[in-house]
């Protein structure tokens, strides 16, 4: 049966265990997406090297855990192993930290936001069109005229890409199956701070295709899509960015239909901005 031989050290391994596990659970769930943004195979190394600091203290503290009950408690190797794994931690600890500090310190590398001077005559906003015509115009502004784009899609992001003929513009899948690339439909706000943030992070012309407002409406009503319709409407003009919206009257019906219209601007008159645009 176990033990508890110290309760107050046990309680103290017991809670730098548990945020030691906490802290390598959340950095191994986003490592295939820390490692795909940080892109520098430097970068990479850094994010390893903390990544093992920590598993080497879960490890330790596990075994100081364990030294805390009768299970371990007066072991003498285990005192001395879990001594070696704590400065080995430390130590990873420390080379990632500095491996971090010196790059920016030498000035190697440094933070620069990235800067397009506005096309003229785009207007900025959001539009509605039927499913062809806004992803034919999303395929415009993304492949002819090289904005940033993103979707918000049913479809998985290989199998949108391959529809459009797009190679690498992002995709928010939305779904309800259990996948790293979907994010479930009732999680709006989630799905809007997602777009915010990419609306936010460059001081550039970019769009946003919508293609599944039938099945946001379906899974969180027709208030709570119009509010993030509207949200994002806000966020894309305030941010040089174009919001289109692929709607189906039949599909949503007649009133959810006019209320989003209300919102957005017919999809024709986006292209007649880029018509002008290249008339120039």
């Amino acid at each position: 049966m176990l033990e508890i031989v110290s309760p107050g050290y046990f309680i103290r391994d017991l809670t730098v265990l548990i945020l030691s596990g906490a802290i390598v659970i959340m950095l191994t769930v986003m490592e295939k997406r820390i490692k795909s943004n940080l892109g520098y195979s430097y970068f990479i190394r850094v994010f390893n090297a903390l990544l093992l600091a920590f598993i080497l203290v879960v490890v330790a503290q596990t075994i100081g855990v364990l030294m805390r009950t009768n299970v371990l408690y007066g072991n003498l190797a285990a005192e001395e192993i879990r001594s070696i794994l704590l400065t080995l931690g430390a130590l990873f600890l420390f080379i990632s930290s500095f491996l971090l500090y010196v790059p920016f310190a030498h000035g190697k590398y440094m933070i620069v936001p990235v800067a397009v001077e506005p096309a003229e005559n785009l207007k900025y906003g959001a539009y509605w069109g039927d499913r062809e015509k806004a992803q034919e115009v999303f395929l415009k502004l993304t492949k002819r005229e090289r904005l940033p784009g993103i979707a918000v899609t049913r479809d998985p992001p290989e199998v949108f890409r391959s529809k459009l003929g797009l190679r690498l513009i992002p995709a928010i899948w939305v779904s309800k199956v259990q996948h790293d690339d979907a994010v479930s439909p009732t999680r709006l706000a989630h799905i809007l701070e997602n777009l915010r943030h990419f609306l936010e992070a460059t001081n550039m012309d970019k769009v946003i295709l919508v293609d599944c407002i039938e099945y946001l409406i379906l899974e969180n009503g027709e208030e709570a899509v119009l509010k993030f319709i509207t949200s994002l409407k806000d966020f894309a003009t305030l941010n040089r960015g174009i919001l289109i919206v692929a709607l189906d009257r039949e599909a949503i019906g007649e009133k959810t239909f006019n209320m989003l219209a209300s919102e957005l601007r017919p999809i024709e008159e986006l292209e007649e901005s880029l018509r002008e645009i290249h008339a120039e």
